[in-house]
């Protein structure tokens, strides 16, 4: 049985790797995906990729760290879908771009804030203006890091926004809960298949940490797969009783 027939999806910073695979599993289940981000031409490809397996999809420039644009956009997808059953940000950055890894003593206010003010205030952002338009049962889905909960060296400033995404899971579930709308979050370890945790570990080495840890009780790293999995599950319906909840997806590391 397919877990989002007949739902409407947004997915926003919808090229990364994390976000365009959840766009890729949003459809599989049934769901007509409404996709945007910066780059026109990889959005194209993503679309055409989930057209050649059957789903439904519609693609759209926006900037999800813009307040008017989120708005305008959200607004439009809501005039022609109907309604919006569910969301989710995949927003990130490459780490040298949000100031990681980097000494504690020598970031400067600016760096520590990079994070906050690009992937906090983004994932703010869409969930507000999607909440307006979202029909009761609806799934907003945060995406955090198993850094809110490590002792991870030079990490300090994007360490702190998965903590404040967690945050804001709570306060939102609480906020939203009285319409009807769920609010949960993902908790991903690193996936060593993507670009960031890639470049992290050069950036850790080269400051003076250890390259890489233990592995954990399932004796393998998570994949993108295993973390879009636990999304999907989430915007669905399936998952109707549960708001508030950040669900660790980390093999294990973290109890």
């Amino acid at each position: 049985m397919n877990t989002l027939n007949n739902k409407n999806v947004l997915v926003f910073a919808a090229t990364g790797a994390i976000a365009s695979s959840a766009a890729r599993k949003f459809a599989s289940e049934g769901a007509t995906v409404y996709l945007s981000g910066l780059d026109k031409t990889r959005l194209q490809a993503l679309a055409d990729d989930i057209h050649a397996m059957g789903g439904k999809v519609h693609i759209s420039e926006v900037d999800a760290t813009d307040p008017v644009a989120v708005a305008d956009y959200v607004a439009d997808v809501a005039e022609e879908a109907g309604t919006i059953h569910g969301v989710f940000n995949g927003i990130g950055g490459r780490p040298s771009a949000l100031g990681y890894p980097e000494v504690s003593a020598t970031t400067s206010l600016d760096h520590f804030m990079l994070p906050f003010e690009q992937i906090v205030a983004s994932q703010f952002l869409t969930a507000r203006e999607t909440a307006k338009y979202m029909t009761a049962g609806g799934g907003i889905v945060f995406l955090s890091a198993s850094l809110s909960r490590m002792t991870a060296p030079f990490m300090a400033g994007i360490s702190a926004a998965q903590g404040a995404i967690e945050a804001l899971t709570r306060s939102l579930a609480g906020e939203y809960g009285m319409q009807g709308i769920r609010v949960n979050c993902v908790r991903g370890s690193g996936m060593p298949e993507t670009r960031t945790i890639q470049e992290t570990g050069v950036g850790i080495v080269a400051l003076g940490g250890e390259p890489k840890m233990d592995l954990p009780p399932l004796g393998r790293p998570i994949t993108i797969a295993d973390t879009v999995n636990a999304v999907s599950f989430l915007v669905s319906e399936e998952s109707g009783g549960m708001t508030g909840q950040v669900v660790t997806v980390c093999a294990g590391a973290f109890v």
